[in-house]
């Protein structure tokens, strides 16, 4: 380089280059945002559900979780904000840097993904085995103030069925096998009238304590083991 420039001459080159360096590390240190939004994930599986509907899928969620890990996540939500806007002052080009800020911020930061679970197989060694693939089937991004309202009138049923549920017309329809089983062993098969017990299964019947047709619901709160002949004197009485 000497031989080609002198000495005056690759002085100027380094120069020259160190002068593009630098101005091309200043414009992507200006361009870069050094801000990344923590979001909310919350990961739901629904590998067992043809057509999942995604508010049951949270209010389930949120029946059997609570709010303690989304609470968690939006203590620590509160926290970066609060850093950001005590950090962007003392930042090189604090005017770009603020509205680099507000750009990365949202007012939906709880991420609900929606994952399923796939079985795959592979042949090795003349052998079939199987290994799962996880796919993501949705992404939907909520408000922190719609969680809180959905977990609130949640609260407001027991936490026993989801929303939609609760709100159904056909509430018969919710009786499924899965719960009258619950729902016998949790009455130890015994009719909560005569105290007739009735281990085989045979004339137990799963009463709404509330009958439907007077607005009762199908939860577990407003079930009931009964023998035959007790559920077919109630009927749709209130009082027995």
């Amino acid at each position: 380089m000497y031989g080609l420039y002198g000495t005056e001459g690759a002085v100027k080159v380094l120069l020259v280059t160190a002068i593009i360096i630098f101005v091309c590390w200043l414009i992507w240190f200006y361009v870069h945002n050094p801000f990344k939004f923590p979001y909310i994930v919350l990961r739901l599986d629904v590998s067992k559900r043809r057509k999942p509907q995604i508010t049951d899928i949270i209010d389930e969620y949120l029946n059997e979780h609570g709010m303690e890990f989304l609470e968690a996540k939006h203590e620590r939500l509160i926290s970066w904000k609060k850093r950001q806007k005590e950090r962007i002052p003392t930042m090189l080009f604090s005017n770009h840097r603020l509205k680099q800020y507000k750009s990365v911020c949202t007012d939906k930061p709880i991420v609900v993904i929606l994952s399923r679970n796939h079985t795959r197989y592979q042949q090795r060694n003349y052998q079939k085995y199987a290994y799962t693939v996880t796919d993501e089937q949705d992404r939907i991004y909520l408000r922190w103030k719609w969680i809180i309202n959905r977990y609130k009138q949640l609260e407001e049923i027991g936490h026993e069925c989801t929303l939609r549920e609760y709100g159904i017309k056909d509430q018969r329809r919710l009786m499924t096998p899965a719960l009258r089983k619950q729902i016998a062993e949790r009455d130890n098969y015994t009719c909560q009238i005569c105290g007739k017990y009735m281990p085989d299964g045979v004339g137990l019947q799963i009463d709404h304590i509330i009958p439907v047709a007077k607005g009762g619901k199908t939860v577990p709160s407003n079930l009931q083991v009964l023998c035959s002949k007790c559920n077919g004197a109630k009927k749709d009485k209130l009082d027995f």
